[in-house]
């Protein structure tokens, strides 16, 4: 098939090597990328106990790559890695760009399917034809870069990409972040625990393949398309190209949406906000813009150097060099931590990378605890006992946060070993520990930390951390703009954003087209921050798609291919025992009412059971349960999952 590579399986176990075709069904049913990904998962687990320990060799990793990705397009290039998810036990996957990707197509794979367990610490070897199993040893313990540099310097080759873990995968924290091409970070639900599990240090990449296009000239031509959708807002569009998506710092800090110090508050105060624009970053450490992976028509990526003059943290961390942070890794630390400085913050969200850690969940774990200090839950006793050396926890102290990063990633030490598992277990271990009820002050959302940003007043969010099949997650559905709204609901109300009102529907369909745009390869960010329906709309995908791989599907057969996508991976969780009541947030998102921003005084408690309502029946789902019902599979094809789901009793 034209577009497409085939499918790469690995054995770890048996060190058996195969390569299978990707049946052109599979492709119609669910494109590629996350859609292929979640059909291979469930394939997995029909012969697998879903149940098992998610550290188990009998768990599976697997690397999806879409159509579009690879190639000029200009929509960017993903990629979704796949598998049961350590973090928080269910549902798992997580996003990356990154050079790697490419290359792993032009080499001729859109999957790579990795099973069992190695003996000994092993990486991948790919190029082309050629796929081998290497020996790690000498890469295990050493950080992302090292590993990279290493790899490149055996195989004599500067121009491998890798995907790999550091120290925090080794060690089997349960967050543990894949790092691609060395800066990209796959960071949610715990793919980077899966290769430690596996004895896997890294795949390495080389491809000089390329791809074959259907109709070479009929697919530029739909590239001519992309980018005229692309510049419909040239101003945003450069903006976002300059300074990224830390630009949402100063208009979110205006609605009261930053989690500061642990998600009490939503709003910086002035003077620190000015510390954590975007525009300070550009100025001070800015070096030059770059695209985080080739195929990408307006990089919103920026390397920084850090000179050493530009605060009071930048003197220690001079010559720290990098991609700058997204606004999902600078508010963890930036505004839950409070930690006030940019090079500083900009140091942890580089640590994160190197041992190979998830922002998110790194920063809410450590601003939970710096609220305990906060209220005298947690001692300077007990903070010493457990970092074996003494440690203030006071609020924006970068150096106290840099050694428990070190200590989560190392697992020398208690606190190290307390936050292995994230905010959630973390709470729950400190109950035990202290013998003191401390989960209402932890910031979680169905088992897992939420997004950087505070829910209590942005009702689209809180639904998106509540429902989300990988557990909190603000990437499986996006809110919309009021023309969307109209076009769908008649009505404005759904891109209110500090409203309830059709928030439920509009995840749910947020939710389908997320799935099939991470199907196609291109990035949520249609490769010019600008994230809404009406921009990117599934119509635009049909013609490129058939020029690209001589496969023709209508726009409503790719808006089915999103919900038979999102219907799957549900259907995995309530294999589980994941049932409505696992849909849910804390305590503070709850019952604690905003105390700022133009959201004051609302609470998630007011309103999230009928939002819920409305997701489970614009879904078909039932809403007492939260089980899906047979008919609505049966519309989308899924007989197969209905018979699975019957045996277990997990379908109404």
């Amino acid at each position: 098939m034209y577009g497409r590579g085939v499918i790469l399986k690995v054995n770890l176990s048996t060190e058996e090597i195969t390569k299978e075709e990707i049946p052109e069904e599979l492709c119609r049913k669910y494109i590629g990328g996350e859609g292929i990904n979640s059909r291979l998962l469930w394939e997995h687990f029909l012969s697998v106990d879903p149940q098992i320990d998610p550290t188990s060799e009998q768990n599976i990793l697997i690397f999806g790559i879409g159509p579009l990705a690879g190639t000029a397009y200009g929509a960017g290039s993903k990629a979704r890695w796949t598998f049961k998810g350590p973090a928080y036990n269910m549902f798992g996957d997580s996003t990356s760009g990154g050079a790697f990707v490419c290359q792993m197509r032009w080499a001729g794979y859109d999957h790579l399917v990795v099973t069992g367990r190695a003996k000994r610490p092993i990486y991948i070897r790919i190029e082309d034809d050629t796929v081998e199993l290497r020996d790690a040893s000498r890469l295990w313990g050493k950080k992302v870069r090292e590993t990279d540099q290493a790899i490149k310097e055996e195989l004599r080759d500067g121009g491998v990409e890798t995907a790999c873990i550091g120290p925090a995968g080794e060690n089997m924290v349960t967050y543990a972040a894949i790092t691609v091409s060395c800066e990209r970070i796959a960071g949610r639900t715990g793919g980077g625990c899966v290769f430690g599990s596996k004895n896997l240090k890294a795949v390495a990449a080389r491809g000089t393949k390329g791809i074959n296009v259907y109709k070479p000239k009929t697919f530029f031509q739909h590239m001519d398309d992309q980018l005229a959708a692309l510049y419909r807002f040239p101003e945003r569009r450069e903006f976002f190209k300059k300074y990224g998506s830390t630009t949402l710092t100063v208009p979110f800090n205006a609605l009261g949406w930053n989690a500061f110090r642990n998600s009490q508050g939503g709003q910086l105060p002035d003077w620190a906000l000015d510390k954590l624009s975007a525009q300070w970053w550009f100025f001070n450490i800015g070096e030059r813009p770059i695209s985080c992976s080739p195929g990408c028509a307006a990089p919103c990526q920026y390397w920084y150097r850090i000179k050493g003059s530009e605060s009071p943290a930048a003197r220690k961390y001079s010559g720290d060099y990098g991609m700058r942070p997204e606004y999902g890794a600078l508010i963890p630390f930036g505004g839950a931590c409070d930690i006030r400085d940019f090079p500083a913050v900009t140091r942890m969200v580089s640590m994160c990378n190197e041992y190979g850690l998830d922002t998110f969940e790194v920063g809410l774990s450590i601003s939970f605890v710096m609220e305990l200090y906060q209220r005298g839950i947690v001692t300077q006793k007990d903070v010493a006992q457990w970092m074996g050396e003494p440690l203030l926890l006071e609020w924006g102290d970068y150096e106290s946060v840099e050694k428990i990063i070190e200590a989560i990633a190392l697992q020398r030490n208690e606190m190290g070993r307390i936050l292995k598992r994230g905010v959630y277990r973390a709470a729950k271990t400190i109950e035990e520990l202290k013998g003191i009820p401390v989960l209402q002050y932890a910031h979680y959302g169905k088992g897992g930390a939420t997004h950087c940003e505070s829910l209590r007043s942005r009702p689209s969010l809180a639904m998106a951390c509540a429902v989300a099949a990988i557990g909190a997650h603000h990437l499986k559905g996006h809110s919309m703009d009021q023309e969307t709204s109209n076009l769908y609901f008649g009505t404005p109300d759904a891109a209110n954003p500090l409203t309830p009102k059709l928030k439920g529907a509009a995840h749910a369909l947020a939710e389908f087209r997320s799935a099939w745009r991470n199907s196609l390869g291109g990035c949520a960010f249609g490769g010019g921050g600008y994230r809404d329906f009406v921009s990117f709309p599934a119509e635009l995908f049909v013609g490129p798609l058939y020029a690209l791989t001589g496969m023709k599907m209508t726009s409503e057969e790719i808006w089915m291919a999103g919900k038979r996508i999102v219907n799957l991976e549900k259907a995995f969780n309530s294999r589980l025992g994941l049932r409505r009541v696992d849909d849910s947030l804390c305590e503070r998102v709850l019952n604690e009412p905003m105390p700022d921003g133009v959201g004051m005084g609302m609470k998630a408690g007011d309103w999230l059971e009928s939002a819920k309502d409305e997701y489970y029946d614009y879904h078909g789902w039932d809403k007492a349960t939260g089980l899906q019902r047979r008919e609505k599979l049966k519309e989308m094809g899924l007989e197969d999952v209905i018979e699975v789901l019957e045996r277990e009793s997990a379908v109404i």
